[in-house]
This record gives C-alpha cells, structure tokens and sequence, in this order.
C-alpha cells in the first residue's frame, strides 16, 4: 500500500510541538534538537541557521543510521492538531525559501552533526512565516497489514521577517457555556435501565467555558487566557484558567480554548468574561462577556450529583527531587512531569530559585502553562556548568505555583504552592546520579 505524505499530529504544549515518532526507533536513537527554530530576518535578506542531529546509540550495539532531511508545510488545525505534507501549503508557507547544504547523512554510533539551513527571505515579506525540517530516519519498513511505514522526528521552523513593531491583532470570534444536565427518575423512558441513568446523570457534571481566538494579525499570538465568573453584579467570585491544545496562535488561525470548573453553582445570574493576553511587548488585551442564569432546580440536582474528587493535591510531580552529576562545560536539561489530578483547569507558574553567581547556571524553558483535567506536561530545566567551576555540589530550588478554579465569596485565587529540590554535584564524571 502507498504511504499518504500527509500525517496529523495531536498533543499539548508548544515546547513539543514538532518532536514526534510514528513508532518506537530500535535500531537508532537519533535526537534533534532544537524542536523549534526562530530565525530573524530581513526582507530580501538571507539568514543562516542549524540542527543538530545525533544517533545517541554509543554502545557495541549501535548501528550507522541513515538520515534525510525534508522541508514540509504545516497548518494547525482550531483544535491545536498538526498537518504535515504538501497539501498543506499556505499564504505563509517558508517552505519554498529554505534550502539544506545536505539533506543525505549517514551517522554513524554516537555521532553528532550540525545541520545548516539557509534561508532566504523575500523583498515583500512581512510578519510570521513557517514550516517544518522533517527527520527522515533509515528506510522504509514495512508495518502491520503491509503498510509502509517511516519514522520520522522534526523540528518547526518560525521566521520572522521584521519590518516595524508589530500590534497583535487577535479577537474571540465565539464563545459558549456548558452546563451539565441532569436527568431525574420522572423523565426517563422505560427502556433505560436504572443503571444506565445513574451512568448518564453522572457524566460530566461540570461546569464549562469555550472560547474561539482568531488571529487577524501578520505575527503570533502567545495567548493567555482565563474566564472570570461573576455574580451579583461584577463581585468576581472564581476565575477558571482557559486550556488549549497548543496556545500559540499562527497569523490567520484560530484556536479553541477551555476552561473547566468541577464545583457545582449556586442559583443566580452570573456574568462571565473570557479574558486573552500575551507576554507581546506590543500586546492588546482580548474580552467577550455572557450571560447565564442557574435556576433553583438546577443548583440543587447539581449538588446533590457532585462529588468532591478534588481534595487530593492539584498536581503530582515527577521526580520529586532532582540530582545531578556533572562535569565542567556540560549542558543538559533536568526533565520533571507534573500531572493535573483535579476535574478543572489549572494554571501553572514555573521559577528557579538559587544562590551566589550558581543562579545563573539554571534557566527554566517554560515558564507558565496551563493543564486539562487530569492532563500531563513535561517541563525542562537547561544546566550550564561552567568552564571553570569548582568542585562541589550546588542547590536550587523548582518553585510551581498553581492557580485552580474554585467558588470564592470574595474572589479569591486559589493557589497551591510546590518546590522540587535540584542540585548538581560538578566533578569529573559526567552522567545522571539520581532522578526518582
């Protein structure tokens, strides 16, 4: 069977938006990095950049992998899932400026290479451009069924081609609550079972905020969003952080955004407003209100259906402690997963705190994130030990602020607060002690 050129790709957080294989890689361990690439440029100049590829299998058993490299488009689709492949050419496809010195490498065990990339920009470009640099990795082999199968990894490619200081220029085209319905012992038909209507009564009882951002401008949108509850008036008494599968916003796209509450609610009129920002220097703020009622009959089928499942710790980190060995002139990233255990969305803080001139070998590559009921994200901390450190073991300290929803008389956030102890021990060696 021929192989479709066209894949789609799911999945949250940008920082792993392109790094994904079709299927485990026994006989080669290849690693690329970076995963996204942001290229500056000038119209009708040209610019340079590189990846770095590695086959990471060093031991007796490692094998010469064969590697080639393809440029691809891609479109992001309003739920945040990834197209690749020709038929995905768009109005800002880079696709067709980007040229590879040598897309055919063979690496050998334990070799690492530098890929360049040139790029050359258009005189009447203008705003945010992409694509993708394709891994291809060995041949083709073929899978289950008979179908040809490829096993590829990749990095996205962003250019900015810079003309002037750009506004963001973003709008929430729609917007929408959900609110769980219940049903009684008095509507039901008599073909379902009594069983089957506790099943049904009980699916999904919460409460929920959607959101639709469309980016009308010429560069990306970094969205930020939460939704504020009020009632009585504007007394704000929760604030729900809004989740998306990618929140990065391309020039022309739009992307669904949700926010999730498992706390039942009072019956009342209420006023909601989605709330959008970004960390733009040149940043608009993005709002749309609604309105909503609970009535009484309602409030109380709600209560009496909830169950609190959320009094549990909102996140569950992984390692709790993270201990290194490294040498002098090292880089490596120390890796931790943090899982949301609760039914509601939750916003994450990320900082890295240390002492003496050591604070400055930690840099955290993301900050803040937001995550689904019951969703997971893994986050990395890049260490650079010096040149010329001296021996010894150094201390830092993973500071996790979380925001979750939950009802407040006087608008209060609800905040819990998580530390993982970090610390690197600089001698000759040069490998992981302990992660656990």
């Amino acid at each position: 069977m021929k192989r479709n050129s066209h894949i789609c790709f799911g999945g949250a957080g940008l920082i792993a938006l392109f790094f994904f294989i079709l299927q485990g890689i026994g006989f080669a361990g290849i690693a690329v990095t970076p995963l996204q690439q942001w290229v500056e440029a000038k119209p009708g100049r040209n610019a340079t950049f590189y990846i770095t590829v590695t086959n990471n299998k060093r031991n007796e058993q490692g094998q010469p992998c064969p590697v080639k490299v393809n440029i691809l488009d891609f479109t992001v689709s309003e739920t945040g899932q990834l197209s690749f492949g020709p038929e995905q050419k768009h109005a800002r496809s880079a696709a067709d400026w980007i040229s590879i010195e040598e897309n055919k490498i063979v690496f050998e065990s334990g070799e690492s290479r530098k890929i360049k990339f040139n790029v050359s920009v258009p005189m009447n470009a203008d705003g945010d451009y992409w694509a993708a640099a394709m891994i291809e990795i060995g041949e083709t082999r073929e899978g289950e069924k008979g179908v040809q199968v490829k096993f590829r990894t990749g990095s996205g490619i962003f250019i900015h081609v810079a003309r002037r200081n750009y506004i963001e220029r973003g709008s929430i085209i729609e917007s929408n609550v959900n609110i769980p319905e219940f049903a009684t012992t008095d509507n039901l038909t008599e073909e379902i079972s009594t069983e089957s209507a506790s099943e049904e009564v009980k699916k999904d009882p919460v409460f929920k905020i959607n959101a639709k951002l469309k980016n009308d401008g010429l560069v990306a949108i970094l969205a930020r969003g939460k939704a504020y509850l009020y009632s009585n008036g504007w007394r704000r008494v929760a604030t729900i952080p809004l989740h998306a599968g990618r929140r990065r916003v391309l020039p022309d796209d739009d992307r669904w955004f949700t926010g999730v509450m498992a706390q039942p609610l009072p019956a009342g009129d209420y006023k909601l407003r989605v709330f959008f920002a970004s960390d733009s220097k040149y940043k608009r703020t993005m709002t749309r209100d609604m309105e909503f009622s609970i009535s009484d009959e309602k409030a109380v089928s709600w209560m009496a259906d909830f169950v609190n499942n959320d009094s549990r710790e909102t996140l569950g980190i992984k390692p709790q402690n993270i201990a290194l060995q490294l040498n002098p002139g090292r880089l490596t990233a120390a890796r931790f997963q943090v899982t949301n255990q609760t039914l509601g969305t939750v916003l994450m803080n990320c900082s890295v705190e240390g002492e003496g001139a050591s604070a400055d070998w930690i840099e955290m590559k993301t900050i803040d994130f937001t995550l689904a009921p019951k969703g997971s994200h893994s986050a990395a901390c890049l260490v650079k030990v010096p040149v010329d450190a001296k021996a010894g073991e150094y201390k830092w300290t993973i500071n996790i602020e979380t925001e979750r929803p939950s009802l407040s008389s006087q608008g209060e956030n609800n905040i819990e607060r998580y530390k993982i102890p970090l610390s690197v021990v600089v001698d000759d060696t040069s490998h992981l002690v302990v992660n656990k």
